[in-house]
């Protein structure tokens, strides 16, 4: 049975990997990998004290910025051509994609059984959103998604140091990650101790400090904040492509907008909050686990406020196929399903409309 489950494991991650490999070669999201290419340039020729300018569009957070700046030494050292540069640039993503579906694996199996713990793998490696984003788009939620899990597997297993570094770093990578930080807030509450609000911020405070000094040597924590504000002041819109509630009004719509007297901001931060007092409820009421409640947190972050892009989903979606396959319900991982396709439409339709002039494809 073991020689089995594993034989099997060994072929769908095979086969996940084999599909990635051959959807590389579609186009990236011009945009995006266009910028990761840049940048990647330039870390390589400067030191990273002298990265952030005002002269050229940097809006990422440093997390990131040190594996573009790594395989910005490769290319130069190895003097990898510019198309074949454009592909190694996916390639971080893929590796946490599979990444991801061990994790997730392991987990299950450990808990659940083989034969569940397969079925995850699978709905994880062979998701067309999960594929979408990596291989042809060329994102990085897959990345921020698995420091996200492995705070969350570490919050339950009650590793609050080890959970607190994965936080900071993923905060780091992309600052959506703060998603989690209602559910780290209740966590503290429900077990109240000074050791363990000190185990649950100081080590992520201080992975924060010493991963944005290098990019930040001067004034590091008042730059770093200010580099987070003005990124998203950047985009004050109800929807940047999301199909989600505020989607609804419109794609790109100033959130400063009134409604019925209240702008549409406004109206994204009652309903956030609404539910997060809701989420709290039941979870002091112990009736939603950590895994639950960080399904809920992603999923009101993508679907509740104003500012939303459409890849914030993505995150939601794993947490989903990994509460799905623990409690063996097999409705949730239908609609997880469901919603899955849902995704890979939005994501189909954001990079049709932004690419088209590289690549034709149906509307």
């Amino acid at each position: 049975q073991m020689k089995t489950n594993l034989k099997y494991s060994i072929v769908i991650i095979l086969l996940g990997i084999i599909v990635r490999l051959v959807l590389i070669f579609m186009p990236g999201f011009q945009i995006d990998v266009n910028d990761w290419f840049a940048w990647a340039i330039r870390l390589s020729n400067l030191n990273l004290a002298q990265f952030y300018s005002k002269d050229i569009f940097t809006d990422y957070t440093p997390g990131y910025l040190y594996v573009l700046s790594l395989l910005g030494f490769f290319k130069k050292i190895l003097f990898i051509p510019d198309n074949i540069f454009y592909l190694l640039l996916k390639m971080p993503a893929l590796i946490c994609d599979l990444i991801i579906g061990l994790f997730i694996y392991k987990e299950v199996k450990k808990n659940i059984s083989p034969r569940v713990a397969l079925l995850a793998l699978i709905l994880i490696l062979f998701n067309p959103a999960v594929i979408f984003n990596s291989s042809i788009w060329g994102q990085i939620d897959s990345i921020l998604t698995l420091f996200m899990l492995i705070t969350i597997i570490a919050l339950k297993n009650n590793k609050l140091i080890l959970s607190s570094i994965m936080f900071g770093i993923a905060l780091l990578i992309k600052p959506q990650a703060i998603a989690l930080a209602p559910l780290m807030f209740f966590f503290l509450i429900n077990h109240f101790k000074l050791s363990n609000i000190l185990k649950l911020t100081t080590p992520g405070l201080l992975i924060i400090f010493i991963l944005a000094f290098p990019f930040f040597p001067n004034n590091t924590v008042f730059n770093l904040v200010q580099h987070i504000l003005n990124t998203a002041g950047e985009y004050p819109y109800t929807s940047l492509n999301a199909y989600n509630l505020l989607g609804v009004v419109g794609f790109w719509v100033p959130d400063n907008m009134l409604w019925n007297s209240l702008s549409y901001q406004n109206i994204g931060i009652i309903l956030f909050s609404f539910y997060w007092i809701i989420l709290g409820y039941f979870y002091f009421q112990r009736k939603l686990s950590i895994y639950a409640l960080a399904v809920l947190a992603t999923l009101g972050f993508f679907f509740l406020p104003t500012k939303v892009h459409e890849r914030y989903l993505y995150s939601a979606l794993i947490f989903l196929i990994f509460l799905g396959s623990l409690y063996r319900d097999k409705l949730l991982l239908t609609l997880t399903g469901v919603l899955s396709f849902l995704h890979f439409l939005n994501l189909y339709y954001v990079y049709v409309y932004y690419n088209e002039i590289y690549f034709k494809l149906p509307k």
